[in-house]
């Protein structure tokens, strides 16, 4: 209030105490000095004209004194040295010497250039012996009086500022130390007074008036302050209440504002949860980057959002940093959002006290640093990426003088780093390029910004080598090169790799026998000579019968080891002039260049045929291994390669059917059944995508009841040309050319679906039979396959029967348990399918733990007039009862056959007898008969 009311004073009045001082001081000094100045001036002034007067007299006296002579005796002569000195004087304008006898001008001088300002006339007359002879009249220039006049002036005017200068700086100094800063002092202290600011005692050593009047302040101070004391303990409680609600009230709205500040505005995320992990709360931020919902996060406990790698970190920092210290320094640890996705964080603790001082929550502010790594590991990447890049990588500056090279580069030239950082890029030329070379490679470079080629460079070793090289020039914003980037890769490997490649071309790697195209440019050679001889040639096609088993249950290098041994063997059964190539595969070929008949190429394929006949000692397993060898020959099988060796092909397929070791020479009948095969497997590629597939069912009955109680499901191919075709008209082809996968897919997906449907039309339930073939087992997603089908469908595991044969399950039988466990622990039921034909291992059949054999057709076919099939059946029946297995018998086709089955106790039939495989709906139409038991 004070300092208002002295603000206001000096705003009425527009000066403070300092300019009034100061107003009075500069006028008390002027007016005196200006008087003195104006009184000192009139007497100067008084005295410079005086002073010219004077000399005016005296010129003027010298000159009528020096006349009398001359003007008495009218000489001119004598008179003009004394008019001419007189003129030296600056001050006189002219002088005219007048003869009063004849009153004329006696003798007179004019300066030639006059001053302007003021002009004075003396006269005076010129007495010789006391007559008057003449008239001196003189002109006299005042400007020299006016210029000492102004100078004076000027003097007076710099002497009276200077006075008044150091006057008020003398005056002003003792004002301020005397007066202006204690009234200062005492208007400072008079505001602290009026503030009630009575902490500080006013200190006062003067002894003047303003001393006393500032010790009766401190007097004023002292007893105000004891009193306001005294009143402020009266009132102590009730300040007391009032200040702890205001300190509440400021808690709570600077808690809000912290709160709404920090959370609403802050782009990193925050989080308070408890000492025990429970969260309290978080910001936006912090949702987002956890992908939680306010509710959500509350759910959950903090240290479930900590990685397990950041746990430890975590809580180390809590129990050694903020719970000692009340805060952690920044720290980088791992978070797990909402879909457990890992979000990398660098983390700041804060903790939080209540009202006590004790930490009961803990405040992290958490920043992704998702970019930050991602930029980290580009970086590291890039480094790591120009260190281990196989190919050598050289970066120069525009002098071309070496700057950095990788790894690469040392392999490749045996140049170090340190040995070429510094030094020009010549230190690699071979020599084998001229200089109109690299003038070229460089203008090209310069010009389009880059160049690739091949060329020769040198090794530190002196070696010469071939490289493929590529230059790029960076430049700066402004378009200057700043650095080339070379990189190149050592073609020498791949000079060695192209000449590999063309023995590749001609030759089998594994035998070193030729190939299939040096077979045909030699075959086709041949041709061309026994047409000009008018003779024969043959083919052998020979393959190894059984092959596939070995490779697949001995491993890939067993038959690579297996190929190479049958290699040198047929090689050692040719004669000289006959020549042995690798078809592909376990195939391989033989040209007999010319022959007189037939029956030669018999003798060969016989020849090659006992070479085998030794066993074979592979791994630790001694094998007997039998060729089928096809036989064309030219030109009665054929009169190209092509030709030849399809027909021999056929052949060598007519041999394996005919119970393998053994030879077949081509005929017709083999090429129309080779057509076949082809033309089903062309169109066997796009079956699936026509839609071209069907599936049959078999029902399959209770002998007990007559009732359905299953079915197998047999595909068929509808094909376009050939028309409806059963399964052995194609399923090994399919097996061969690996379509059974996709075919084996389609079916447990079209048969679930068929089976739904029959459901939801309120049919009796069945069990489903599907069929699997070996390859089938031999994909890791099998049982994935057959899980996504059964809940795609909504159908339980035990609607569907997987049917394998003995062979599938010998095959890889540790596999295929763990395949057919998935299946089973998923409610699925095994069959066993044509019992008795295979292995017949009872230790595997006990591990699979099947739950029914089905008793093969070719056991069936002929009971119970065969006392050795009948035996099997019965047998098969009487096992499957003890191990707890239902039997089925398939092709049933007489009454005969259904009697015996029905008195041995077999459970379930199928075959012609009840019916054949029937499309979808006719099968429907058997499922609204209760009984399908045949009749006598």
């Amino acid at each position: 209030m004070a300092q208002q009311a002295d603000e206001k004073s000096t705003a009425s009045t527009g000066l403070n105490l300092r300019d009034v001082f100061l107003i009075a001081v500069i006028l008390g000094l002027l007016i005196p000095a200006s008087i003195i100045s104006y009184l000192s001036f009139n007497i100067q002034k008084d005295n410079l004209t005086t002073q010219l007067e004077t000399d005016q007299r005296r010129l003027l006296d010298i000159v009528a004194l020096g006349m009398q002579e001359p003007l008495w005796n009218l000489s001119r002569q004598a008179g003009n040295p004394l008019i001419a000195s007189v003129m030296e004087d600056p001050r006189v304008i002219s002088i005219r010497v007048t003869d009063t006898q004849s009153n004329q001008i006696f003798l007179s001088a004019v300066r030639s250039e006059r001053r302007i300002g003021s002009v004075s006339y003396v006269e005076k007359p010129v007495i010789y012996r006391g007559e008057a002879i003449g008239q001196v009249t003189m002109e006299f220039d005042n400007e020299n009086l006016a210029i000492a006049l102004s100078n004076q002036v000027k003097n007076i005017l710099m002497i009276l500022a200077a006075q008044l200068v150091l006057s008020i700086m003398l005056i002003m100094s003792i004002l301020h130390s005397r007066f202006l800063s204690p009234m200062r002092l005492l208007t400072e202290q008079a505001r602290l007074l009026a503030e009630l600011k009575l902490d500080s005692p006013f200190e006062w050593s003067r002894r003047d008036e303003l001393g006393r009047l500032g010790t009766h302040l401190e007097w004023t101070r002292s007893e105000l302050k004891r009193l306001v004391d005294e009143l402020r303990a009266k009132t102590l409680a009730l300040e007391a209440d009032i200040a702890r609600r205001r300190e509440v009230e400021d808690a709570l709205r600077r808690s809000e504002n912290k709160y709404r500040e920090l959370f609403w505005s802050n782009l990193d995320g925050i989080v308070i949860s408890s000492l025990d992990g429970q969260v309290i709360d978080a910001n936006p931020a912090f949702l987002n980057l956890m992908c939680y919902s306010l509710d959500q996060l509350k759910q959950q406990n903090f240290w479930s959002l900590v990685a397990d790698e950041s746990e430890a970190l975590e809580r180390f920092n809590l129990d050694n940093k903020v719970l000692r210290f009340g805060y952690c320094d920044e720290f980088e640890a791992t978070y797990l959002n909402r879909f457990d996705n890992q979000v990398p964080v660098s983390v700041k603790t804060v903790a939080m006290r209540d009202a006590f001082g004790r930490i009961n929550a803990v405040w992290r502010m958490v920043r992704d640093i998702s970019e930050k790594r991602a930029a980290e590991e580009r970086v590291q990447l890039a480094a790591k990426v120009f260190e281990n890049t196989v190919e050598g990588i050289m970066i120069t500056d525009a002098d071309r003088r070496i700057r950095s090279v990788n790894r690469a580069f040392t392999e490749i030239t045996g140049y170090t780093q340190h040995e070429v950082l510094g030094q020009k890029t010549s230190i690699l030329s071979s020599g084998r390029h001229d200089e109109p070379f690299y003038e070229q490679m460089w203008q090209s470079i310069s010009e389009q910004g880059s160049w690739q080629g091949e060329l020769w460079n040198r090794r530190k070793n002196g070696e010469v080598y071939p490289e493929w090289l590529a230059i790029n020039a960076v430049r700066n914003s402004l378009g200057e090169i700043t650095h080339y980037v070379a990189i190149f890769s050592d073609l020498t490997e791949r000079k060695a790799a192209d000449e590999r490649i063309q023995f590749l071309a001609h030759f089998d790697v594994l035998t070193s026998l030729p190939n299939r195209i040096h077979m045909q440019d030699r075959v086709e050679l041949a041709i061309h000579n026994v047409v000009r001889d008018n003779q024969r040639l043959a083919l052998l096609l020979l393959d190894l019968d059984r092959f596939k088993t070995v490779n697949e249950s001995l491993g890939h290098s067993a038959g690579d080891t297996l190929l190479q041994v049958a290699a040198d063997r047929i090689r050692s059964a040719l004669a000289p002039g006959e020549m042995l190539a690798r078809q592909g595969g376990d195939e391989f070929i033989i040209l007999l260049p010319v022959i007189s008949d037939p029956g030669e190429a018999a003798l060969a394929a016989e020849r090659v045929r006992d070479v085998f006949a030794n066993p074979i000692e592979l791994h630790n397993h001694v094998l007997t291994i039998t060729p089928s060898i096809g036989i064309s020959v030219y030109p009665d099988d054929g009169r190209d390669y092509e030709t030849l060796v399809r027909n021999a092909d056929a052949a060598m397929y007519h041999a394996k059917s005919s119970g393998r070791n053994s030879y077949k020479f081509y005929t017709a009948d083999l090429n129309a059944r080779a057509r076949e095969i082809l033309a089903i497997e062309s169109q066997l590629r796009f079956a699936l995508e026509r839609d071209e597939f069907v599936l049959h069912y078999q029902p399959q009955v209770e002998m007990e009841s007559g009732r359905i109680v299953g079915a197998e499901a047999l595909i068929r191919w509808n094909h376009p040309s050939l028309g409806l075709l059963g399964p052995v008209r194609f399923i090994q082809v399919a097996e061969e050319r690996g379509f059974i996968v996709q075919i084996g897919n389609w079916v447990i997906s079209e048969a679930t679906r068929q089976l739904v449907a029959w459901r939801q039309e309120g049919l009796p339930e069945l069990t489903l039979a599907i069929n699997l073939s070996a390859l089938q087992f031999r994909q890791p997603d099998l049982a994935l396959q057959v899980k996504q089908a059964l809940e795609s469908s909504g159908l339980p595991g035990h609607a569907l029967d997987i049917e394998v044969t003995e062979s599938i399950i010998m095959e890889d039988a540790q596999a295929t348990i763990q395949t057919i466990d998935n299946m089973k622990n998923m409610g699925l039921r095994l069959s066993i399918d044509d019992f008795g034909t295979g292995y017949s291992s009872l230790s595997y059949l006990k591990r699979f733990k099947a739950d029914k054999l089905k008793i093969d057709r070719s056991f069936v076919r002929d009971i119970p007039h065969d006392a050795d099939d009948s035996a099997i059946a019965r047998a098969i029946i009487n096992m499957a009862k003890n191990l707890n297995m239902q039997v089925v018998a398939e092709g049933v086709e007489t009454m005969e056959q259904w009697q015996f089955l029905e008195q041995e106790g077999c459970d379930f039939v199928q075959g012609y007898l009840i019916a054949k495989p029937l499309p979808a709906d006719d099968f429907a139409k058997l499922l609204h008969k209760d009984s399908l038991l045949p009749q006598s």
